[in-house]
């Protein structure tokens, strides 16, 4: 989604960059504004289309907001969290680790981070996760239902059937799953459990231009700190190796 700051005569567009490797069954129909600017420095848009970047967020965060944090802070709204209930956050990457941001510091939920990566909940943790799992090792779903009684809500920015799986088994009766990660595989529901406990699951992609304002200035009173690495254009074959191998948590 695009952003500027300054007069609109003089806007600068930040934006972030999307990889998509493969094709997959999902497919996203963009509409006519939609503009692939991931490699550009600038770019020129509708003067009614941009959300302006308040002051006192850098661009380097900004670019971060317009794409990874809009998305996770519209996800986490959908899923209904009130402040002191439980959320699980499956997957602590460059997504996840903005979802744990906006539950804990705006939304004031207590937050289970759930990952296959202890570098990433180690920074889960840093950064105010209440529980930690690491679903390789542990049956997260029987943890958090052991520890917290059931989650009222999860959000699943990981890209396995596995994670979605897992998150249906951990809310409690009455939660909420919002699924935002796309993998290629079917997720496979338990219909009587959803029936029976009322539980319900959602998908969200990205957010309004009012979800982005807001998400924009949580960041500048910084309640979300968005961790962000600026690599050089000559590093993008890295920089793709390390998000295939799961070895990024920053957004570029």
């Amino acid at each position: 989604m695009p952003a500027w700051r300054g007069s609109m005569k003089d806007a600068v567009i930040a934006n972030t960059v999307t990889v998509v490797t493969k094709r997959s069954a999902v497919q996203l129909k963009m509409p006519d504004t939609a503009l692939m600017a991931g490699w550009r420095k600038s770019a020129s848009w509708s003067p009614i289309t941009p959300v302006k970047v308040p002051d006192g967020l850098d661009s380097a965060a900004a670019s971060s907001i317009t794409c990874a944090g809009v998305t996770t802070y519209k996800a986490v709204k959908l899923s209904k969290i009130r402040p002191g209930q439980w959320i699980a956050i499956y997957g602590l990457g460059g997504l996840g680790n903005l979802a744990l941001q906006y539950a804990k510091n705006v939304f004031n939920a207590k937050v289970i981070a759930i990952d296959v990566n202890d570098e990433q909940l180690k920074l889960a943790t840093e950064m105010g996760a209440d529980l930690a799992i690491n679903s390789r090792t542990e049956d997260a779903a029987r943890i958090v239902q052991e520890k917290a009684g059931g989650a009222h809500a999860a959000v699943v920015t990981a890209v396995a059937k596995a994670a979605f799986n897992s998150a249906v088994d951990a809310v409690r009766a009455g939660g909420r799953v919002v699924a935002v990660g796309l993998p290629p595989e079917s997720m496979s529901l338990d219909i009587p459990r959803l029936v029976l406990d009322g539980i319900e699951v959602v998908g969200s992609l990205v957010g309004t231009r009012q979800d982005l304002t807001e998400a924009f200035q949580f960041a500048a009173e910084g309640k979300v700190v968005p961790k962000v690495a600026l690599r050089p254009l000559a590093d993008i074959n890295t920089i793709f190796t390390e998000m295939e191998e799961a070895k990024s948590v920053a957004v570029w």
